[in-house]
């Protein structure tokens, strides 16, 4: 029987010891040029928070639709990783990440292949994400008095841009990156192309209507990033920008789609200690904003502050109060967060549980802040890698 016959088998073998293991570590078969592994982690979430419905803008007090609740949420990921390299350094590698979500829905994280060299060039295509310019550090649970710039932009609500609108997964959109490494620098330029519309979580923008005619085009948007990590510090800069003019328009013709943002971190990682500190700027049709953020993690033990301001040049006007929708002027919104993390519990390696919380304040200099506008939450994770 030949190798490939060998490996062929084998995969199938693997496949079912994977699925009918309740626990395993990660397991990883190799033979000559050829690896593959299964792996994957449980995350199971308890969470209590008070939260915005988003139907109605943020700004309005009668419009606020809020409340307490609890819920569970969480995943299940699988992931098988393969590779296979010739005698002369290249390679060939692939990644397919599925998620059994406990709301019974099914989904993907990473789907994607790889093609390189052993001189550091890679192309990679697919679905993933692109480097992260705005890290949190130890996320476990970050909610914000609005929205996020790797969620949706929803009309009537505050935005906390991080310089992650073209970093990946975005709904329908394909996926094309080029990175190379070479001693401590790093580089690449990433694509995002393909339907964009589903940024936008509302009808409207500033008031007006997106995309009255239902013909928007595809975006183009590019994101290079360049990093220098010198030791135990990490130095990264990058942009993201569409290149198609008019991809989304609204109701008067203007170009919501041009928005070009910029990102900027400065990390340390050394022993016990993390550290980030981050700023991202944002140039939209009619809109400026402006992200600071500044996170360390220490044993285990995360905290984090997020300062975000928008500022809005022109809404759309209404003929009563009842018809506005968004306000102009300068929003700020300030989140607060913390986690800590239990490691090894019962002595089970890779057993883990998180606590995390967060409170987030918006605030607007024309407008009487609500206090009912204020989110908070709290978390328990439960997380184990298989």
């Amino acid at each position: 029987m030949n190798n490939n016959s060998n490996l062929g088998a084998l995969c199938i073998g693997s496949i079912a010891t994977f699925f009918s293991l309740s626990a395993m570590a990660d397991f990883t078969y190799e033979n000559g040029h050829n690896r593959l592994s299964f792996g994957g982690d449980v995350e199971l979430d308890i969470n209590a928070q008070n939260t915005h419905s988003g139907k109605g803008p943020i700004f309005f007090e009668d419009e606020i639709d809020n409340g307490d609740e609890f819920s569970q949420t969480g995943r299940i990921l699988l992931d098988v990783s393969g590779e296979r390299t010739s005698d002369s350094g290249n390679y060939a590698r692939f990644k397919v990440q599925p998620l059994v979500q406990t709301d019974g829905d099914m989904g993907v994280d990473d789907a994607w292949l790889a093609i390189g060299n052993k001189r550091g060039t890679q192309l990679k295509v697919g679905r993933f994400e692109a480097y992260d310019l705005f890290p949190l550090g130890q996320d476990v649970f970050v909610g914000y008095s609005g929205d996020t710039s790797d969620g949706l932009y929803r009309d009537g609500q505050g935005y906390v841009y991080q310089a992650k609108e073209g970093r990946g997964r975005g709904g329908d959109a394909g996926q094309l990156m080029v990175n190379h490494s070479s001693g401590d620098f790093y580089a690449e330029v990433s694509t995002l192309f393909g339907d964009r519309t589903d940024l936008f979580d509302s009808s409207t923008y500033h008031g007006y209507t997106i995309d009255p005619d239902d013909d928007a085009k595809s975006s183009l948007i590019v994101r290079p990033v360049l990093a220098w990590t010198p030791g135990s510090w990490t130095f990264a800069a990058g942009m993201e920008a569409n290149l198609v003019d008019d991809a989304i328009v609204d109701e008067r013709g203007a170009d919501v789609s041009d928005r070009t943002g910029y990102g900027t971190r400065v990390s340390w990682d050394s022993g016990d200690w993390s550290v980030n500190a981050n700023l991202s700027l944002l140039d939209a049709y009619e809109e400026e904003n402006v992200t600071l953020g500044l996170n360390a993690l220490w044993k285990g033990f995360g905290v984090g502050y997020i300062h975000a301001q928008n500022d809005i040049d022109e809404v759309k006007p209404g003929s009563n109060e009842d018809d506005a929708i968004s306000v102009a002027g300068k929003y700020s919104i300030d989140t607060l967060y913390t986690s800590y993390h239990f490691a090894d519990v019962l002595d089970v390696k890779d057993l883990g549980i998180y606590l995390g919380a967060y409170y987030s304040t918006i605030e607007h200099d024309e407008v009487d802040n609500p206090d009912d506008a204020d989110r908070y939450g709290a978390r328990l994770r439960f997380k184990y890698l298989l």
